[in-house]
């Protein structure tokens, strides 16, 4: 992003608190008769200055400095203009008409404007993603109505009969917690006899809601949006902005080791020393201690050490390096070390499970990645041992929906859990795979009430029950999705939903127990498996050892180090390969060392499934790679797994591994490729061996098998031809006699695939 438009885009925000405070200030009007009300203002002459003046009296005498002081210190310092009081004049009246509209105030106006002006590198280095409205709803929804002790007849509402308690620790311009403000009012307003509205929202706002965060502005929006819900008088809040820095200073993330908001947490930026409490109409300066917490609520930072991410990125080199040792001993003291490899989200998730109650419930958006990546096995684990799972909801929208965050294209769900209780045991856990997401709020609410219903129904939608069919989620009339039901049992989570369609994941859930399974036909046979691990296979080095021992070249002359490079869709569509480049040591031992570790099975290292061709090849010569695992293996075996991993049996439970990044774009890792399910020809007849050893060269037509040519996976599936052949030679040798048509017509629509 270029300078010009990070200017643009900190000068449209800055407008954007302006309205927001003379919004706030109209409201104040109308409780202070002393306070001018905004059309006073709007017919002054000077209104730069009558808006100054009338904030220092609000904030000196009747103290709404929290709101207030970030719009007073814009206005004073712009300089005064003909031309600037005419600005301020044209957003003060749409302010005044904004503060008109109860309809306005109650839909988190200045949020939704503040997501379309994401401050440029602000956003990457804070990983500041904004959940959208009718993600938040919907997320807000599940956590309130599913069934729980929650109480919301009387003020407090009370959850195990205490007084109810929300908590957002990366609470950013609140819209998760305004989607949950909504909710707890709607089910107080059903199930009371006599609603006390006003009472309800000022122990939401008081004491009910809590809010961290370490961007300044973005929470007094919070604080701001909360109260615009009913604008009564309240006396403060509990959303607070958090220092971020000087080596020891780790936002919320401090609170995984003291439940005490200190005095020293002072906030770059702040007026005050300790931490501020971002209230309407003051701010606190006190050491506060965190309650334990009924619900929370999250969108956390997603922000990784690694890969070119920057941890802590908004803040200097040299103290961010700092910054990091100080999380690193942190996670070591408490027995987290390596959950920072997944990000600052893996974190968050283990804070919140800390100050959770037990029966409390946590809603998460996350990416993807967290269902199956390595480096949140942990957070599974933590998941699967403390917590009922309830819900896992992913989008399979294209044309990069794949996200519930407003400005990023990589996939993401909701995860809703239960905190088990002592010596409960989990149950069924609902995976809803969206085709179209909620566009607003209503549908949220629809859909939302739809899941609720299917809540003690679990056991009718098994995936593994192979004659139970998915729950057909219904929006306007049209089939919007499908939702079914799993035991988790595998530490990936990510086996049961790598597709948008049931059938498709059923069929691949049971092709790893070696149980073949067809959506039109049923079960209708057996294969034997193993994995690459049990067949003796040495998996090679990854793209960083590679780099980090060689240069690449083009050139022939003077190398005896060969490589199979890069992934090009219109060059690459046959299983037979050579060695397309040569490599150039940097250090003769070390180049050595690594050649050792050279294959010819080579399997994707990464996967773009909407134009990739073949997924395996296998090299007439030993080479490395840096898009590809190259594999060491007796040769007979490495050729038969190349034919056997593009075959549809084998992409499949190669699928199955897979870390999906963004929709089709997904990564194979070494930990799980390990244990990727291959066909054992090892316990097969001696005939039915030969017969598959023999695939690779078998010619069909005078065309051998590993010169067919492939065509993209969605239109191979559409119109199959290598790849129909591979299946139906399979099927030979093994004795299996199946139509696989109904399951390549899935496989064709389906959005992991075609994008």
């Amino acid at each position: 992003m270029s300078g010009k438009e990070d200017v643009h885009k900190i000068v449209s925000t800055a407008g954007l608190l302006l309205i927001d405070a003379m919004v706030f200030h109209e409201i104040i009007a109308s409780f202070h008769k002393e306070v001018p009300t905004l059309s006073m203002l709007i017919s002054s002459s000077n209104i730069k200055k009558e808006f100054e003046r009338s904030w220092r009296y609000i904030i000196d005498k009747i103290n709404y400095e929290p709101v207030l002081e970030i719009a007073l210190n814009i206005l004073t310092n712009l300089p005064a203009s003909a031309l600037l009081n005419k600005q301020l004049r044209l957003i003060a009246n749409l302010a005044y008409d904004i503060a008109s509209s109860r309809v306005l105030l109650r839909h988190d106006l200045f949020g939704r404007i503040y997501h379309r002006l994401l401050l440029g590198k602000l956003v990457k280095y804070h990983a500041t993603y904004y959940t959208s409205i009718p993600a938040a709803r919907l997320l807000a929804r599940l956590l309130i109505i599913l069934p729980s002790s929650l109480n919301a007849e009387n003020v407090p509402p009370t959850y195990d009969g205490e007084p109810l308690k929300v908590v957002d620790f990366a609470c950013g311009s609140g819209t998760l917690l305004s989607a949950i403000y909504k909710e707890i009012d709607a089910r107080h307003r059903i199930e009371s006899q006599d609603p006390k509205i006003d009472d309800l929202h000022k122990y939401l706002i008081e004491e009910g809601i809590w809010g961290f965060d370490v961007l300044h502005h973005a929470v007094h929006l919070a604080a701001t949006a909360l109260f615009l819900h009913n604008p009564v008088l309240v006396q403060g809040s509990k959303l607070f902005a958090v220092r971020l820095g000087e080596e020891k200073y780790l936002g919320s993330l401090n609170f995984l080791e003291s439940a005490s908001l200190g005095q020293d947490m002072l906030l770059t930026g702040g007026g005050v020393r300790g931490p501020e409490a971002i209230s309407v109409s003051k701010r606190e300066a006190k050491v506060i201690e965190l309650p334990r917490f009924h619900i929370c609520i999250m969108n956390p930072p997603f922000t990784r050490s690694v890969g070119g991410n920057l941890l802590f990125g908004s803040l200097p080199k040299d103290e961010r390096a700092k910054l990091q040792k100080t999380l690193n001993r942190l996670l070591k003291e408490k027995n987290l070390a390596g959950i920072g490899q997944a990000g600052l989200g893996a974190v968050f998730v283990f804070l919140a499970d800390k100050y959770l109650e037990e029966g409390g419930r946590i809603g998460f958006v996350l990416p993807r990645a967290v269902l199956s990546g390595v480096s949140w096995r942990k957070v599974r684990k933590m998941l699967l041992d403390n917590y009922h799972i309830e819900y896992i909801i992913t989008s399979y929208e294209t044309n990069n929906q794949w996200n519930f965050s407003e400005n990023t294209d990589l996939s993401e769900i909701l995860l809703v859990a239960r905190k088990k209780r002592l010596n409960e045991e989990s149950v069924f856990t609902f995976f809803v795979n969206l085709w179209k997401k909620p566009t607003n709020e209503i549908e949220s609410i629809y859909i939302g009430t739809q899941l609720k219903q299917l809540y003690d129904s679990a056991r009718l939608y098994d995936i593994e029950n192979s004659n139970a069919s998915p729950y057909h989620l219904k929006l306007h009339g049209k089939k919007i999705g499908e939702v079914y039901s799993v035991r988790l049992e595998e530490e990936n989570f990510g086996v049961y939903n790598f597709f948008s369609q049931m059938e498709l994941n059923r069929v691949m859930l049971l092709l790893r127990k070696g149980i073949i399974y067809l959506p039109d036909q049923g079960i209708v046979g057996h294969i034997k498996l193993t994995t690459l691990s049990k067949i003796g296979a040495e998996i090679g080095p990854d793209r960083r050892q590679v780099h980090s021992t060689f240069n690449v070249s083009r050139t022939k002359r003077g190398s005896i180090y060969k490589a199979f490079w890069g992934y090009d869709s219109s060059q690459i569509k046959t299983i037979s390969q050579r060695p397309n480049a040569y490599l150039e040591p940097k250090k003769a031992d070390q180049a050595r060392n690594l050649w050792s570790k050279a294959g010819r099975l080579l399997i994707v290292e990464r996967a773009w499934l909407s134009t990739y061709t073949v997924l395996s090849t296998y090299s007439n010569e030993d080479v490395l790679s840096n898009v590809w695992w190259p594999i060491k293996l007796d040769d007979d075996i490495a050729k038969l797994l190349a034919v056997w991993i593009n075959s549809t049996f084998g992409f499949l439970l190669l699928s199955s591994i897979a870390e999906v990044t963004r929709g089709p774009w997904i990564d194979f890792k070494k930990e799980y490729l390990w244990n990727l399910p291959v066909i054992d020809v090892n316990n097969l007849k001696k005939e039915k061996r030969q017969a598959f050893l023999d695939l690779y060269d078998k010619s069909l037509n005078g065309e051998r098998i590993c010169e067919l040519r492939f065509k993209a996976l969605p239109e191979e599936f559409a119109n199959p031809s290598a790849r129909k052949i591979i299946d139906e030679e399979i099927c030979k040798i093994l004795g299996l006699d199946l139509n696989l048509e109904a399951l390549y017509k899935l496989l064709s629509k389906e959005p992991m695939l075609t994008g």
